[in-house]
C-alpha cells in the first residue's frame, strides 16, 4: 500500500493551485492589511476563486488535448499527426 502524499506535496506539483490557495490564505490571515471590511474580503476571495477556476480549467484542458495527441501518436506512429496552433496547424511527424 503506497503512502498517502501530503497537501504540501500535491500543491507543489501544481504551481498554479499553490499560488492561488497562498492567495487565499493570505486573505484568511489578514496579511494584506488592505481588507478592513468584509464585503472587502468577500469580493477579494470571489475573484481569486474565479481567477483561479479559469487558470485551472485552461491548464486542465491543455493537459488532456496533449494527452490527445500523445495518444493518437502512439496508436499510429507512421503516420503524420496534425497538431492545432494558434495560426493554423504543423506537420508533425513522430
Amino acid at each position: 500500500m503506497s503512502s498517502p502524499v501530503s497537501l504540501a506535496d500535491r500543491l507543489a506539483a501544481h504551481p498554479i493551485l499553490e499560488r492561488r490557495v497562498s492567495a487565499l490564505l493570505d486573505i484568511v490571515e489578514a496579511e494584506s492589511g488592505q481588507l478592513d471590511r468584509a464585503s472587502d474580503a468577500e469580493e477579494t476571495v470571489i475573484q481569486n476563486l474565479r481567477s483561479m477556476g479559469n487558470e485551472l480549467l485552461t491548464d486542465w484542458g491543455a493537459c488532456k488535448e496533449n494527452q490527445k495527441f500523445s495518444e493518437a501518436c502512439l496508436k499510429h506512429p507512421d503516420s503524420k499527426v496534425r497538431k492545432k496552433t494558434l495560426i493554423g496547424s504543423a506537420l508533425t511527424e513522430k
